[in-house]
């Protein structure tokens, strides 16, 4: 079943793809129920502003719900809502009081090729490094 729940105006959603009406694909949900609120008003001819109420604190209306108490009197308005994937798919918070952590001092692979020093190279009268010196040749066979 799907979770979702209503966000408020001032909370930030970050929509890569399949976003209509913004730009930027960063952006408050107020600003994209402005943006469709605008673009709604701007298609109809008889807009007024009574019809901000879809997008503020609604419209009175009568709506026939499927619970089987017949037309019910209320308001509607047009709003965001969010459903996470899961419990745990938050990103880590970190807090302002804890300190990094400091990572051990980095060994040399073992296994990796010797490096030469820029220092060894002009020693030994080479003006460049060779890279077959590191790779091999082409005509080796592996």
């Amino acid at each position: 079943m799907d979770e979702f729940q209503p966000l408020d105006n001032d909370e930030v959603l970050f929509v890569s793809l399949g976003r209509v009406l913004m730009a930027n694909p960063t952006f408050k949900v107020g600003e994209f129920l402005d943006a469709l609120a605008q673009a709604v008003s701007d298609r109809e001819n008889d807009w007024v502003e009574e019809n901000e109420g879809w997008f503020n604190d609604g419209l009175e209306c009568q709506a026939l719900r499927f619970s089987g108490q017949g037309w019910q009197r209320g308001r509607v308005r047009i709003r965001l809502e969010f459903s996470p994937d899961s419990p745990k798919a938050r990103l880590p918070e970190r807090r302002m009081n804890e300190q990094p952590r400091r990572l051990g001092k980095l060994e040399p692979r073992s296994d990796a090729p010797p490096r030469l020093d820029r220092d060894d190279v002009y020693q030994s009268g080479r003006s460049e490094t060779n890279l077959e010196d590191f790779y091999g040749s082409p005509d080796d066979d592996y």
